[in-house]
């Protein structure tokens, strides 16, 4: 039912471009279908496996993503759910409803500092769009970069009309926002976009200091997709992983949208925008998410890697063992990570945040980790992967030749057409190497996530040791 739901919501008209074509019916479009049958199992895991992925608060079922954590045995639920859910398309799908479902439930029970403004209460805004969200099951996704435009000019002064979300004019009723925001992943099959800036923003900048939801129906707001990497004219043989998991980024343009004040989080107002996903603790509970669904795809490559060593009669070579072991390590630096921000969480206004440091540890190093798990299997799969027939050729007058060449000893020929295959999807063609890039950004700069953990990381119990080393030496003289 859920699923069916989500299904006719999704046949509201929108506008949505993709190869150039306007597409108002996701549904029908082919390069959707893959993501699309994704979300719908997500929804009917809620109504098959309710035991773990419901909960019940002042008597009504809700998804347990929606839930704000008190203790660690409700981030382990949640963990749990969220693992799962990964495993649906292998940790492909990065933005599916739970991310954002642990971002509102943040955001509701800290949005006190949001405070209310001449029309409206913010702080009560985030509360109940929270409620509407986990009440209707909706599927929520989210803009927070601006365009490329022009980084070295501050966005209140650039004269690009799409260099980020700005309010045009604002009533008693609600306000008129023009401009754009990029990456915005899924936007295209889901019910409702969160809009909020990513810190950074300057006095001058106050236009742009906005944060709200806005329905992807929306009168004026237009999707242009980037060019799929699915493949229409090859089966799941041809390509295992990017012929159901190509998960959609977009551009998003906003032509002078209305916003009512009810949705409306942050109206002009640069310190509220800049602290908006830190204060709300939106990083820790996304993040939770996103190294749970990092596993998930962690897990796959080890197992592609592992797979192709065996069948290719490489895992008694001491060099490969070391680089199998050093994806197995990989993954239980991971899982120690996930555990240890659920161990050192932090009570604050009655939810239990995940330890940011744990979480921002393993997006640092995880893009890392990912691309030599990449470069592993390349390695191994080698120029194999380059000379992989179509799946038709089993079938034409070829067969024959086929499944004799690519016979060996532990693989038929079919076998090893899959999983040289599914090396190359993860690790060679168009899929796999966007979601090389989007391991590497999708949680911000490296460079700024590192810097940012150094200066936040609490130092003063390590300074302590070289404090113990210099009592030692008391006869001389540190100033």
């Amino acid at each position: 039912m859920l699923g069916e739901n989500y299904l006719k919501r999704l046949k509201t008209p929108r506008c949505v471009y993709i190869n150039s074509k306007l597409v108002t019916d996701v549904t029908t479009e082919d390069s959707f279908k893959g993501a699309i049958d994704s979300i719908v199992n997500f929804y009917q895991l809620q109504e098959s496996q309710s035991d773990l992925f419901t909960y019940m608060e002042d008597e009504k079922q809700y998804h347990i993503s929606t839930l704000a954590p008190k203790n660690i045995d409700d981030l382990k639920k949640k963990r749990d759910s969220y693992k799962i859910v990964a495993d649906l398309s292998f940790g492909m799908l990065g933005r599916t409803p739970d991310f954002i479902n642990a971002a509102l439930a943040a955001m509701a029970v800290n949005s006190d500092f949001l405070g209310a403004g001449e029309f409206i209460d913010f702080s009560y805004n985030a509360k109940c769009y929270y409620e509407k969200c986990r009440q209707e099951n909706l599927f929520v996704g989210h803009g927070a970069v601006n365009p490329q435009i022009d980084r070295a000019v501050q966005l209140g002064i650039q004269e690009n009309a799409y260099c980020g979300v700005r309010v045009i004019s604002s009533d008693e009723k609600g306000i008129i926002v023009s401009g754009a925001k990029m990456i915005v992943t899924l936007a295209p099959i889901a019910d409702e976009l969160l809009i909020f800036n990513m810190p950074g923003l300057r006095p001058g900048d106050e236009d742009f200091a906005l944060a709200f939801a806005v329905p992807v129906t929306a009168q004026g707001l237009k999707l242009i997709c980037r060019k799929p990497l699915n493949y229409k004219n090859y089966n799941l043989l041809d390509h295992p992983m990017a012929n159901q998991f190509d998960e959609s980024d977009a551009y998003m343009i906003f032509d002078e949208v209305f916003i009512p004040w009810s949705d409306v989080f942050v109206f002009r107002d640069v310190e509220k925008s800049n602290s908006f996903y830190d204060k709300t603790r939106i990083r820790n509970h996304n993040g939770h998410q996103g190294i749970v669904r990092g596993l998930a795809k962690a897990e796959l490559l080890t197992g592609v890697a592992i797979e192709l060593a065996d069948k290719m009669g490489l895992d008694t070579f001491l060099n490969v063992q070391e680089q199998l072991g050093e994806m197995t390590t990989s993954l239980e630096l991971v899982r120690a990570a996930i555990l240890l921000s659920e161990q050192d969480a932090t009570l604050e206004n009655d939810i239990l945040n995940p330890s940011i440091h744990a979480i921002q540890a393993v997006r640092y190093h995880f893009p890392k980790w990912y691309h030599r798990m990449v470069n592993i299997i390349q390695s191994l799969a080698a120029g194999s992967m380059l000379a992989v027939p179509h799946h038709g050729d089993f079938d034409n007058e070829n067969g024959e030749t086929i499944r004799t060449t690519l016979h060996s000893a532990t693989m038929s020929a079919e076998e090893r057409t899959f999983l040289l295959n599914l090396a190359w999807d993860l690790t060679g063609d168009g899929f796999g190497q966007r979601q090389l890039v989007y391991e590497i950004y999708h949680a911000g700069d490296p460079v700024r996530i590192a810097a940012t953990h150094y200066k936040n990381y609490p130092k003063k119990n390590i300074k302590q040791h070289i404090n113990k080393i210099k009592k030692s030496l008391s006869r001389y003289s540190f100033s």
